[in-house]
C-alpha cells in the first residue's frame, strides 16, 4: 500500500535521537557571536551543570508567572548571580524560553520513546503514543496554563525548537512504523511518508492552539482522537477493533 502525504515535506531518519543531539545541530547554525558558551557547554560538565541550574530556575518562574513576565533579573536573583553570568550561557532572553520549551517538550518525547521501545505490536504502540502525546498537551492546557502559553508562543512564533519537537515526534513514529513493516505487521511502502501522514492526522489533537480550538467547540475530543487513530491504523493496513 502506498501512502503519500504532501503536508509535511521533511525526510526523517528511523532512530530517535536525544534532545542534546538535535539541539546541537540548531546551535551550529547560530552566528559565532550568538553562540557564547552554549557551543562549549556540551563538553564541560561544570558548565553544563550551571546551565541546567539556570534552566531549572527559569522553568520554575515560567510555570509560576509565565515566560512573558519572567526576567533575567528574576533568574539571576534566585541563583544569587549576575545578569552577565546568565548571559554567558544564553545569548538572549528568548534563548532561555526556547531551551525551557525544549526541556519540557523532551519529557513528552521521552515518554514516546519509552512506548516505542515496548514489545507490543507496532499499531498498539502508535495508538499509545497518540493517546499520551494528546494527554500531555491537554494536561498543559487544563492544569499548566503558563506552560501551555509557552507552547502556543513557540508554535505560533515558529520557533526552531517547536519544529524540532514535531519533527522528532515524527521520527519516533517512523521508527515504530519501520519496525512494524519489517515484521510484516503493516502494509505500506514508505515508513517516512506513513509517519508524516500519521502526524498530520493527529496534529489537531497535540498542537496547543488547535487542541484549544477543539476543546472550546465542546466536542468529545477523546472519542474523536480514537476515531482518528483507527483511521490511521487502517491506512497502515491494521484492522483495529
Amino acid at each position: 500500500m502506498s501512502i503519500q502525504c504532501t503536508g509535511v515535506k521533511e525526510k526523517t531518519s528511523g532512530a530517535a535521537s536525544t534532545v542534546r543531539d538535535d539541539l546541537a545541530h540548531h546551535r551550529q547554525e547560530l552566528k559565532p557571536e550568538e553562540r557564547g558558551l552554549r557551543s562549549a557547554v556540551p563538553g564541560d560538565p561544570v558548565l553544563m551543570q550551571e546551565r541546567d541550574r539556570i534552566l531549572d530556575v527559569a522553568e520554575k518562574h515560567i510555570r509560576r508567572i509565565g515566560h512573558r513576565k519572567t526576567t533575567v533579573d528574576d533568574i539571576a536573583c534566585d541563583l544569587d548571580t549576575s545578569r552577565a553570568n546568565v548571559y554567558r550561557f544564553f545569548p538572549t532572553r528568548a534563548a532561555i524560553d526556547q531551551d525551557v520549551y525544549a526541556r519540557i517538550a523532551n519529557r513528552t518525547l521521552d515518554i514516546a520513546r519509552a512506548i516505542s521501545r515496548r514489545r507490543d505490536a507496532s499499531g498498539i504502540r502508535l495508538a499509545a503514543m497518540f493517546d499520551e502525546i494528546h494527554r500531555q498537551a491537554r494536561t498543559q492546557l487544563a492544569d499548566e496554563p503558563y506552560v501551555h502559553e509557552l507552547f502556543v508562543a513557540a508554535t505560533e512564533g515558529k520557533w526552531g525548537v517547536a519544529k524540532w519537537y514535531f519533527d522528532e515526534m515524527t521520527r519516533i513514529f517512523e521508527a515504530t512504523v519501520r519496525e512494524g513493516l519489517q515484521v510484516g505487521e503493516l502494509e505500506i511502502d514508505d515508513a517516512g511518508d506513513a509517519a508524516r501522514c500519521a502526524m498530520a492526522a493527529i496534529i489537531s489533537f497535540v498542537h496547543p492552539s488547535l487542541l484549544e480550538q477543539r476543546i472550546s467547540s465542546d466536542k468529545d475530543v477523546e472519542d474523536e482522537l480514537g476515531a482518528q487513530t483507527r483511521f490511521v491504523l487502517r491506512a497502515l493496513g491494521i484492522m483495529s477493533g
